[in-house]
């Protein structure tokens, strides 16, 4: 399907554009933290890097229960990126590789490559929880999320 992805509702809540005559009638997933995959704490980075963010996104109003595997794969994106940064701040962005005739070749350090494969995927992953600069602009993520109570709702 062509054309831009259809934003949640939860986000035109909290954007102020939500109209209910035009939103589908779609499951609404209450905000909570998610569980965390079992396999997401085999890497103790990706692990600590999943509390963070769910916790922002929970604190934003954007993360919800069913969150738990988008966090964890961003997480674990994050990691890897770091993983990957670390090596190529040791050995430096150039290489020395001694080709097959014995010839010393400078060449692009091959971590760059999974480095900016991790990065594109982690920008994409981030914009989906309104985790970018550009993306937040549509979220109003400083203020809080207020719930009304039914006795508030039948008082007003």
């Amino acid at each position: 399907m062509a054309g831009r992805k259809r934003k949640p509702a939860a986000l035109k809540k909290l954007e102020g554009t939500f109209r209910p005559d035009r939103a589908k009638d779609n499951l609404e997933v209450p905000a909570g933290l998610p569980t965390k995959p079992a396999w997401a704490d085999t890497d103790p980075v990706a692990s600590a890097l999943y509390d963070q963010v769910a916790t922002h996104c929970y604190k934003m109003g954007v993360g919800t229960d069913a969150d738990g595997l988008a966090f964890a794969l961003l997480a674990d994106q994050l990691s890897i990126y770091l993983r990957c940064r670390a090596e190529v701040a040791a050995d430096g962005p150039l290489i020395d590789v001694e080709m097959a005739s014995g010839v010393i070749q400078r060449k692009t350090h091959p971590g760059l490559a999974q480095m900016n494969s991790s990065y594109g995927q982690i920008v994409k992953m981030m914009t989906e929880f309104g985790l970018t600069a550009a993306a937040r602009t549509k979220v109003d993520a400083n203020a809080p999320i207020e719930v009304d109570s039914f006795d508030a709702f039948l008082a007003s």
